[in-house]
This record gives structure tokens, sequence and C-alpha cells, in this order.
């Protein structure tokens, strides 16, 4: 896959990377279809918060589940998802009464 990668300040590349792949049974893998760059992005891009050369930019985005981990209940493949930055982690008291805004151990 290609991602953008910070160097610097005022300095991001395009680099090909690894595919993701499912490490934890609470993982799952979206093919990304759209995306677009989040105000926490330019932060970083501009250097007025801390970004290590290397990190990959982006989590505002949509796709579709091409595998999910034995862990995961809530969503299977081909399923078309949103991943705002505040994922909730889906099985704390919060989140299981639908106020994943309000995770209690956000991810």
């Amino acid at each position: 896959m290609k991602a953008v990668v910070y160097q610097e300040p005022f300095k991001v590349t395009v680099e090909q990377m690894p595919d993701p792949k499912i490490e934890a049974p609470t993982d799952a893998v979206v093919r990304i279809t759209t995306t677009n760059i989040c105000g926490s992005d330019l932060h970083m891009y501009e250097g007025r918060t801390p970004a290590e050369p290397g990190f990959i930019f982006g989590h505002e985005n949509m796709g579709i589940v091409e595998e999910v981990g034995s862990g995961v209940s809530k969503v299977q493949v081909g399923d078309r998802v949103s991943l705002p930055f505040n994922i909730g982690c889906g099985f704390c008291f919060n989140c299981e009464r639908g106020m994943t805004g309000f995770c209690l151990t956000r991810l």
C-alpha cells in the first residue's frame, strides 16, 4: 500500500509500505476507498505538534472491511465502514451502550 510519511516539518513523502495484517484478535483490515486530511495532520506537518520521522499520516477515512480477527464481532468482511479519529474499543461500559465517543479505553 502507499502511505504519506512524515519526514520533517513541511516535508512528507509518498512511500510503498507493507500491506496491513491481522496481528491481534480485535484487529480488522480495511481497504481504504476515501480519505481526507485532518487538522491534526496539519499540526504535525507544520511542526506545531511532535511527530517522529517515519510517522504515517492519515486517520480520517472510509473503506471496506477485508479481514477481521477472531475477536471482532461488530463488523464483518464486506462491511463499509467510517474510521474517525475517535475509534472506541467496542466493549467498555460506554461503547456497549452506543456511546463510542466516550470510550473509556480509547484505542
